[in-house]
């Protein structure tokens, strides 16, 4: 933002330096006009004329300078205002966005705990005892149980089969039975 005021603030140099020898060149061509018509004329240079004339042109330069510094002010400090809002707004989400992002990991380090709490509550099952997921006796006695409202980790040990088989015939049962 600092440099967008000094770019500005150069423009506004560089045009007040251009309106100044603008202002020149009208009063030197003023001054050579009147002269030239004065001896057309064949009067003499009234020289008390020249200075009102020039001191007039000045005045109007001047006065159009100043209005146009002014606009020009106007605008900068508008400019500045809503500079300072939009950062504002941006430091303002910037905060939303990490108090988000901390209830975020704050979520996954619960889950990542209760996934652990679980891993290590969940006995692997029997591995030469495993039953058959398949086998109609074995579907029979995970949803008899489930029924029973038994919780999944102790179904999948009473029917010898992984809890996420078990997970999967409660989960294909709720499906179809619909």
């Amino acid at each position: 933002m600092d440099s967008l005021v000094k770019h500005v603030l150069l423009i506004q140099s560089a045009l007040e330096v251009l309106l100044v020898i603008l202002l020149a060149l009208v009063l030197w061509r003023t001054r050579s006009r009147a002269e030239s018509s004065q001896e057309a004329n064949g009067e003499p240079a009234n020289p008390a004329l020249l200075p009102t004339e020039l001191k007039n042109g000045i005045e109007r330069f001047l006065s159009e300078s100043e209005k146009i510094s002014k606009a020009f002010e106007t605008n900068l400090q508008d400019k500045k205002e809503l500079s300072q809002g939009l950062i504002l707004k941006l430091d303002k989400r910037l905060a939303d966005y990490q108090d988000l992002l901390g209830r975020t990991e704050a979520a996954i380090a619960a889950g990542e705990k209760r996934l652990a709490e679980l891993t290590r509550q969940t006995p692997p099952p029997p591995s030469g005892d495993q039953a058959n997921p398949a086998a109609p006796e074995t579907r029979a006695l995970v949803l008899r149980l489930a029924k029973k409202g038994l919780s999944v980790e102790e179904i999948a040990l009473r029917s010898k089969l992984l809890r996420g088989e078990v997970e999967l015939i409660i989960n294909l049962e709720k499906d179809f039975s619909v």
